[in-house]
């Protein structure tokens, strides 16, 4: 190798020695100077916690789109694992309880003990005593006195706090363990705080970490005594729920739909949870505190209640309940009224064409609101309120049921169109055993006519040649003792049956043929079920499956997602002559409305209801029944539809230990046709008349 090659190869290798040199220190500083807190930072260990964002809840409206649930914002004060260091926690809850305390706010705390000295346990509260103790390790024998000694051990909670203090911190702590607190599940210490004490923890949670004051949802019942019994309402999340939904997404701290449209629809009503992803270091530092996930407000139902006509319903039925306790009903119909046994009914009025709830009421009512408040205050309240009688309640249907024994006779060939069967008072078949009676003597009558007289020896007689098994399966097509379909829970009835006899170990005599002709013996119905038997009559033999939805959209309305489709239970309007037979029946359901529908108005005199009303008289079809519950007590109940001859609107009626159901029929339909209802009070508000 030559002088100058030496030469200049060591130039090149000094030159490149330099460079990597420089690019060495570039690289150093960047990593030492630039991104120094970058890399310091992953020298440390990291903690991240994520937990749920709740979502707001779907709105419930009625069919014009009045709110009835909806949400309002409120704030809360939480306690956040992630930021809490250990042994502070006693401390923090001190802090805050002082500041709750000096604005009369609520706190969560159902520790199920007294909270002074000396401490017991609450009554009624077994359950959640025995759950405190197996919480706590000790004996079943344990004394109130001997779970605080535990959770001030346990929770470590000193004397350096005055022992009324001690004891709600121990209630919170202990409300903590069972709500499962942790960095998933941040803790709710008192929702819905007011403004100034917002103010008062903000300042607080400035100087002490783990407190966070957080914006979310509380619901609201507008109009709280309209359509209450079915609206339904949400509350926490039980500890069984928790166990069967919490694979679905649902934490301990979550709100549920606990009854009616609100537990029904709580897939739609829920949305989805957002995701805060909290992180922080080893030393218990905050490095990040994001919303890595939007949470998705839930959907809106839209019902196919019209809030106004319900309430004009709900009004009509507490009207003629009072009615019938009132003076009035005595001087019209005898001294069987002079008495206060009426104080509870149901109505049910349906579109024909769809099947959908028009209005549903049960009497006595109560407030969403009040109940939110106290459920067991109003639970207890006299005649049950709470209990929704159109779907939980199950009656006999009486007289209406001869209708279906009608439609029974006629198709099954056991009497014609203008065959005749002779009512002499007695029915003499099973004599001299058996020998039940009708209320009349009617004479050799059509099927028309013996709906319009409700002739027991008509129906009897019909109910005999058909046999229970065929009157059983065509009470089963008009939705007799069947799950209709609803989409709210509801009782299902029964039909009497050599089945249902069976079943609850009763024995079937020859003559109980004829009591389930007349609607009695073990046949047992909800008013929902009248209300769909009337509709599939209005229908000539077509069933729809009663709903309660009618749309659902986005949460702000701004968008459909789909409408309630009209399904069909059951179609035998096609039957061999099933128009015929449907339209004798409806013949005599028009004609019962006519004679029966005279009445006395202060000040008018004696008049048809219907007529009244401006509707006609010939414009209305219904069917009476008087249901036997004991001896000396009667239900009334009343199946319809109209107009009668081109139907919009079917019906149902139930009295518990209440007549002449039959006036309220005109007030049902007024209140669709008018928008209003005819009432007549004296000077005290006493009901005058049943119109």
């Amino acid at each position: 190798m030559s002088k100058v090659s030496y030469i200049i190869r060591t130039i090149i290798l000094a030159a490149l020695v330099v460079i990597l040199s420089f690019m060495c220190g570039l690289k150093l500083i960047q990593t030492q100077i630039v991104d120094g807190d970058k890399y310091l930072e992953l020298t440390q260990t990291t903690y991240t916690a994520q937990q749920d964002i709740e979502a707001t809840r779907g709105m419930i409206v009625d069919s014009s789109g009045k709110v009835l649930n909806s949400n309002k914002i409120v704030f809360s004060v939480d306690l956040q694992k992630a930021f809490i260091e250990d042994g502070t926690e006693n401390d923090i809850i001190y802090r805050a309880l002082k500041v709750l305390k000096k604005h009369g706010e609520k706190w969560n705390d159902s520790l199920p003990i007294s909270t002074s000295k000396p401490y017991n346990f609450l009554t009624g509260k077994d359950s959640a005593v025995n759950k405190l103790k197996k919480t706590l390790g000790v004996a079943d024998y344990s004394s109130a006195e001997d779970c605080m000694y535990w959770l001030y051990e346990t929770y470590d909670i000193g004397e350096k706090y005055d022992e009324q203090m001690r004891r709600l911190i121990a209630g919170v702590r202990y409300e903590m363990t069972i709500k499962d607190f942790s960095t998933k599940n941040k803790f709710v210490l008192a929702p819905d705080i007011k403004d100034e004490t917002v103010q008062d923890l903000k300042e607080l949670s400035s100087l002490i970490s783990g407190i966070d004051i957080t914006e979310s949802w509380e619901r609201v019942y507008l109009d709280g005594d309209i359509s209450a019994h079915y609206r339904g309402t949400v509350g926490a999340i039980s500890a069984e729920q928790y166990k069967e939904l919490k694979d679905s997404g649902y934490t301990i701290n979550d709100v549920i739909g606990v009854s009616g449209i609100e537990s029904a629809f709580e897939s739609t009503l829920r949305g989805t949870r957002g995701i805060r992803t909290i992180t922080y270091g080893s030393d218990g530092k905050l490095i990040s505190d994001d919303v890595t996930k939007q949470p998705e407000s839930g959907n809106s139902v839209m019902l196919t209640i019209d809030s106004e006509y319900q309430k004009l319903i709900q009004d009509a039925l507490e009207y003629h309940i009072k009615y019938l306790q009132s003076p009035a009903a005595v001087k019209d119909y005898g001294t069987k009224y002079l008495r206060e046994a009426c104080q509870a009914g149901a109505v049910v009025v349906l579109d024909v064409k769809t099947g959908g709830v028009l209005a549903m009421v049960s009497y006595p009512n109560f407030d969403l609101n009040e109940y939110a408040e106290d459920p067991e205050g109003v639970m207890a309240q006299e005649y049950s309120p709470v209990f929704n009688r159109a779907l939980k309640g199950t009656y006999r249907p009486g007289s209406t049921f001869k209708t279906i024994t009608s439609i029974a006779g006629l198709y099954e060939g056991k009497i014609g169109l203008s065959s005749t069967i002779r009512c002499g008072h007695n029915y003499m078949y099973y004599a001299p055993g058996f020998v039940p009676t009708c209320l009349g003597w009617h004479g050799s009558i059509d099927v028309s006519t013996a709906l319009m007289y409700s002739c027991n020896i008509f129906f009897y007689e019909t109910a005999r040649r058909l046999g229970i098994d065929a009157l059983a399966m065509w009470g089963n097509r008009f939705g007799i003792g069947t799950d209709l379909g609803f989409e709210l829970s509801m009782e299902t009835g029964q039909m009497s049956s050599l089945e249902l006899y069976e079943e609850k170990g009763l024995d079937w005599h020859a003559g109980d043929i004829v009591q389930a002709g007349i609607g009695q013996c073990e046949t047992a119905v909800t008013p929902l079920h009248l209300a769909v038997q009337a509709m599939t009559l209005a229908n000539k033999g077509v069933r729809y499956t009663p709903h309660i939805l009618k749309s659902v959209y986005n949460y702000d309305f701004s968008e459909k997602i789909y409408d309630a489709e009209a399904e069909i239970g059951e179609d035998f309007s096609n039957y061999p002559n099933m128009t015929a037979y449907m339209n004798a029946v409806r013949e005599g359901m028009k004609r019962v409305a006519k004679r029966d529908g005279s009445l006395r108005i202060p000040g008018v005199g004696y008049v048809n209801a219907y007529d009244y009303i401006g509707v006609g008289v010939g414009n209305v079809a219904i069917k009476t029944g008087s249901p036997q519950v004991s001896s000396n007590v009667f239900n009334g109940t009343i199946v319809g539809f109209y107009p009668a001859n081109d139907p919009e609107i079917a019906f149902g009626i139930l009295l518990e230990e209440g007549e002449v159901a039959k006036y309220m029929v005109a007030n049902i339909i007024k209140a669709y046709v008018s928008g209003t209802i005819s009432t007549h009070y004296d000077a005290n508000g006493v009901p005058l008349a049943p119109l």
